[in-house]
């Protein structure tokens, strides 16, 4: 903040949402990819809620873990075809992530999520499951 500047007030939506990622130590987001990247609504809510003074600029969240599950209509294939998936993770775990002092973040991709295949749907299902599970426990 500058000279002469003020903070500026959050609305009570806001505070509500910034004391709920206080509380907590670990962040999960699941949500699907739009042109390989957030939806518009999940990148709403990171502009609005993990902010300056909150998660970065005189605050940070060093120490906090975060789990980004994303869900791909597209093959493991596809979406290493052209390093989509490098650059997602990169993205998510340095560009947000590392940017807010988190330095334990990961990217989990759900691949072929619109595929009706048997047992697919609880093969996704279980694989989320698992990296939840898993996460922050050192384990992979």
């Amino acid at each position: 903040m500058t000279a002469g500047e003020e903070e500026q007030p959050y609305s009570s939506e806001l505070e509500r949402e910034m004391e709920r990622m206080r509380q907590h130590d670990g962040l999960a987001f699941v949500f699907p990819l739009w042109w390989w990247h957030l939806p518009a609504m999940l990148k709403g809510y990171i502009d609005r809620v993990v902010n300056n003074r909150v998660a970065y600029g005189t605050n940070n969240l060093q120490g906090y873990r975060a789990l980004w599950l994303a869900l791909a209509g597209v093959t493991e294939a596809q979406m290493k075809k052209r390093s989509y998936d490098e650059a997602i993770a990169r993205l998510l775990n340095v560009g947000i992530a590392d940017y807010c002092g988190i330095t334990d973040s990961k990217v989990e991709f759900l691949y072929e999520t619109a595929s009706s295949a048997p047992g697919h749907r609880e093969a996704l299902l279980e694989q989320a499951y698992q990296a939840g599970l898993h996460y922050g426990k050192g384990e992979s």
